[in-house]
Order: structure tokens, then C-alpha cells, then sequence
């Protein structure tokens, strides 16, 4: 089945690509039919064995049928080309759609938690059977294919819905074999096995839904890159003997399938705008082919020969990375004498900053020492964060 639907989604004159959005809703449709005959035998076997734990597992399973609808629809949409109103593209669509599955989830979840507890406190006996257990582990069986399927098709499209359908699908099949535990054992001890089992698998799923919840929110209010997609494409930039540093980089997402990325490079001030322009382009296309990412790119022009002026204060400046450690780099450092400024950026390592940081304050301590050199200097500082 995933050979059928990488042979399927593959995109025609591309060695080694596929349509991801086409990936997505296939294996939407598998898992929603799947689910669904899932969910109802385990209904079945939950009501006529009277076991809360496995009719709690097949509502849950049904959840998971409409949030595979909700992503076969979500990756319809994130298809649609940019318009007026979205310039960069409906991909977001994708992170809504897992923020709406995730609140489902933790809805269920409390649900039948409630649903546990008070069948806790008013038991009733257990009907076993083999058949019962049979059909159980075929459940398992398929939910583990499930998970198998996705997690493959994740490794392809690197998409975070089929990634929580691939770890959703391995919890369900924990937790069946939680059920089938429940059901044997209910039949040696007096304990309340099944009760017990069905808040444990209540709070799996709450576990589940608000740990999904948290990614989501984060990819909507924008993450840190990871320090692997960082370290290559600086690496592939500076990898061009032109390009002096790399720094400052940004990078947005807008879905699965569409990156847009900012970054500083620094080249020699006498490179002529021409040639500095030509690089950029073949970097920016080069980073596009490796890592189908928009790169953006600022040209920063490395000043060799400084004034005298220059060098000292730059010197002053430079010491204060010994005194404060949260200071990577400093850049685009300038002395205008004909309107009397300076222009300096700092770049501040985020992770190393104490909570009581102010920007405002460190500007002013900034000033105040650039004031002590030369009261005369008005001044520029630009302050950028980086969490890599």
C-alpha cells in the first residue's frame, strides 16, 4: 500500500518527489475507513461484554475517523493556490485543522474520563470471550499497519498531520492491549481492572490531544528552525568562497509545502552590485533546489579598512562579549562623521538572557558607553535574537 501511494503521488518529470497533499488525503482515506470498522466492532464487543475500557477505545477510534476527515479535507485545501487575500498560500490550513483535532481529542478525553470514574463507583460484571479477544487483537494488528504506513508517508512529506495520525495510531493500539488485559483479568480479581483501565486510557488520550495542542500553537505562533536545517543551509552559502559570515537567520512556514527564509550574508564592501546580486541569485536558487525553501537574502558589505575612530570604538564594544556572555556577534558597525552617527547591530543569543532582560535598558548602556567615547555621536542600535 505505500508503494501504490508514493506511485500514485508522484509527481510527473521529478526524480525522487511527490505530490504530498495527494499522500496526505490518500492516507486520510484509508484511515478513515479503517477507523470506522474499528470503532464499531469494538462497540459491539464493549456493549455485549459490557466492558467500559474497550466501548471508551472504540468511541475514541471514531474520534479518529473524523479527525482523518478533517485532514483529508485539510489537505485539500492547503493545495489552493495564493489569492488576494492569502498571498503566501491556504498551507496554514494544515495547523487550524490539527488545533481542531487536538481540542476533539482532549474533549473525548475528559469525556470519558468521567465516564470511567463513574463506572468505578457503579460496577457491572464482565462477559468474556474468545472471539471477543480475537477481534481485539486484529484491531491491534491493523492499528500497528496504521502507524507503519504513516510514519513512512511522514518521512516523505514531513507533515505533522500524518505524523500525529501515525503516533495516534500507536497509542490505540497500546491502549486495545490495555482492553484485552482488562478483559482477562476482570474474570480472576475483584479489583475494578476495567474502570481502572479506562481512566488510564482517558488520560492517554488527554495526554495526547494536549501535547498535539502545544505543537500546533507553536508552528501558528512561529518556532525556533532546528539547528540541523540551520547548520546546512548556512553551511551551503558559506560553502561560496565570496561570502565572508552568515548570520540572522529566519525562517517562516506557511505549511508543509511552502518555506520562506531571511538571513544576513556578508561579503567584501568593493564587491560591485552586479556580481553581489548574481551571487545571491545562485545562492537563493541553489538553497531552493536542496531544501525547497524561498531564501531572502540581505547583503551586508564587510568594511576591511576602518578610521581610527572606528577601530577604538569597535574595540570598547567588542570587549563587552567578555563581560556579557548573551552577545554572539556584532555587525553593520559604522561611524557617519558627515551627520555625526553610529550604527552598530547587536545579535543576542536568547537562551542566555535572564528573564529580567529590557532591550531599552541594554540600548541605553550601549549609548551611554558610545556618549563616554565621543558625546558628540548620536546613535543606531539594532538588536536581533537568535534561539539556534
Amino acid at each position: 500500500m505505500y508503494k501504490k501511494i508514493l506511485k500514485i503521488s508522484k509527481l510527473k518529470d521529478e526524480k525522487n518527489k511527490y505530490d504530498k497533499e495527494k499522500i496526505g488525503y490518500l492516507s486520510s482515506i484509508i484511515a478513515i475507513s479503517l477507523n470506522l470498522f474499528i470503532a464499531i466492532l469494538k462497540f459491539i464487543i464493549g456493549f455485549f461484554t459490557f466492558s467500559i475500557s474497550v466501548m471508551v477505545d472504540g468511541i475514541n477510534n471514531f474520534f479518529d475517523a473524523i479527525c482523518s476527515f478533517f485532514t483529508s479535507v485539510a489537505f485539500k485545501l492547503s493545495k489552493k493556490p495564493q489569492d488576494e487575500e492569502h498571498p503566501f498560500g491556504h498551507g496554514r490550513v494544515e495547523y487550524i485543522t490539527t488545533l481542531i483535532i487536538s481540542i476533539i481529542i482532549i474533549f473525548v478525553g475528559f469525556q470519558f474520563l468521567k465516564t470511567s470514574i463513574e463506572k468505578f463507583f457503579n460496577v457491572e460484571n464482565i462477559k468474556i470471550n474468545s472471539i471477543s479477544i480475537i477481534f481485539l487483537i486484529i484491531s491491534i494488528i491493523i492499528k500497528l499497519w496504521l502507524y507503519c504506513l504513516n510514519k513512512k508517508l511522514f518521512k516523505k512529506t514531513n507533515s505533522n498531520l500524518l505524523k500525529a495520525i501515525s503516533l495516534d495510531s500507536l497509542t490505540d493500539a497500546l491502549i486495545t492491549f490495555c482492553c484485552i488485559l482488562s478483559l482477562i483479568f476482570s474474570k480472576y480479581t475483584k479489583i475494578h481492572i476495567d474502570s481502572i483501565l479506562g481512566i488510564l486510557i482517558s488520560c492517554i488520550i488527554l495526554h495526547q490531544g494536549f501535547l498535539l495542542s502545544k505543537d500546533t500553537i507553536d508552528d501558528l505562533l512561529g518556532k525556533a528552525p532546528k539547528k540541523e536545517l540551520v547548520h546546512k543551509v548556512t553551511m551551503t552559502i558559506k560553502n561560496h568562497k565570496e561570502i565572508l559570515g552568515v548570520h540572522n537567520f529566519n525562517i517562516h512556514t506557511y505549511g508543509n509545502s511552502k518555506k520562506i527564509a531571511t538571513v544576513d550574508v556578508e561579503v567584501f564592501e568593493n564587491m560591485s552590485v552586479n556580481t553581489a546580486h548574481s551571487l545571491m541569485s545562485m545562492i537563493e536558487k541553489e538553497i531552493f533546489e536542496k531544501y525547497e525553501i524561498v531564501l531572502i537574502t540581505h547583503i551586508e558589505p564587510f568594511r576591511k579598512n576602518l578610521t581610527e575612530d572606528e577601530i577604538k570604538l569597535k574595540e570598547i564594544l567588542e570587549n563587552l562579549k567578555t563581560q556579557k556572555n548573551f552577545i554572539k556577534s556584532i555587525h553593520d558597525f559604522e561611524i557617519n562623521n558627515k551627520n555625526n552617527f553610529v550604527s552598530i547591530q547587536f545579535v543576542l543569543d536568547g537562551k542566555k538572557l535572564k528573564k529580567d532582560f529590557i532591550e531599552k535598558n541594554f540600548k541605553n548602556e550601549i549609548e551611554k558607553i558610545i556618549k563616554q567615547y565621543n558625546k558628540n555621536l548620536k546613535t543606531i542600535i539594532t538588536i536581533l535574537y537568535e534561539y539556534i
